[in-house]
């Protein structure tokens, strides 16, 4: 649960249909960017309610986003053509994962993000735009079942420290982008077991882990101010469980997808 709600708060690119930073105005006013994203990813975790201990639910979540960036920093021109180095933006974005409720969750989960980025090359004739990524994302608590009532139930409250790559290059028209990230998720879990009595048991501890994700995409933008962008990706699986033998396999990689509408002012 904790790499899942992770995932749904940032998904690949931190910026939708763009490895380009995005500048400022002529005159020198910063550049604005807002958006909003629709996503979906394949969650898939061990049955808790099986005693014994075997089973698997997979379902997709979705989530939806709202995100905005101002570009601060043109950054230095190396070469004639070659523009962009070390141009900065800062971005923002608001997300809400829908676990479903028929599965025995508790409802949806709330996230927000706050990161900078920063520019290696921007896009011109000869060359890709090339960006790299920092960003800390905070999801409010999700849980499983009801304790005391249900015969186990948890609750997990993530974080995530999110670094990102990217590329891109328009080629007829279409804006066409990969990159690659690695995320790192920390924060507490609780477990509640039921003692068969009428009381619960419960156990505490601080869980951390990390993965890579890989994603790519295609964009198109309308009268320079109108991007609708198509992406998808691969997030990579956990480490292996200890006397595990289940058939949810924790290695397994998640797929993810989304579609996101962003106005460039």
């Amino acid at each position: 649960m904790q790499g899942q709600l992770g995932l749904l708060a940032g998904l690949g690119s931190e910026i939708g249909g763009t490895a380009t930073t995005l500048a400022t105005r002529i005159g020198g006013g910063p550049r604005l960017t807002i958006g909003a994203r629709l996503a979906v990813a394949d969650a898939s975790l061990p049955d808790p309610t099986d005693a014994a201990g075997l089973g698997e639910r997979s379902f997709f979540v979705p989530s939806v986003h709202v995100d905005g960036a101002v570009g601060l920093f043109d950054g230095f021109r190396l070469m004639p053509t070659v523009g962009g180095f070390l141009s900065v933006d800062v971005f923002g974005r608001a997300a809400f994962s829908m676990l479903p409720e028929s599965e025995g969750f508790d409802g949806g989960a709330t996230a927000f993000t706050g990161g900078v980025r920063l520019g290696i090359f921007r896009e011109g004739f000869t060359v890709p735009g090339v960006s790299v990524s920092l960003s800390r994302r905070w999801v409010g608590s999700a849980g499983f079942g009801s304790a005391g009532t249900d015969p186990v139930a948890f609750e997990v409250d993530p974080a995530v420290t999110a670094a990102r790559a990217t590329i891109g290059k328009d080629l007829f028209a279409v804006e066409w982008l990969a990159g690659v990230g690695r995320d790192d998720y920390s924060g507490r879990a609780t477990t509640y077991v039921s003692d068969g009595g009428g009381g619960t048991a419960s156990s505490s501890s601080d869980l951390e882990s990390s993965r890579w994700i890989y994603f790519g995409g295609a964009s198109m933008t309308w009268g320079v101010v109108l991007n609708v962008a198509l992406e998808a990706g691969w997030a990579q699986g956990a480490d292996p469980v200890s006397a595990y033998a289940g058939r949810f396999d924790p290695e397994g990689g998640v797929p993810f997808g989304s579609l996101s509408v962003r106005l460039v002012l």
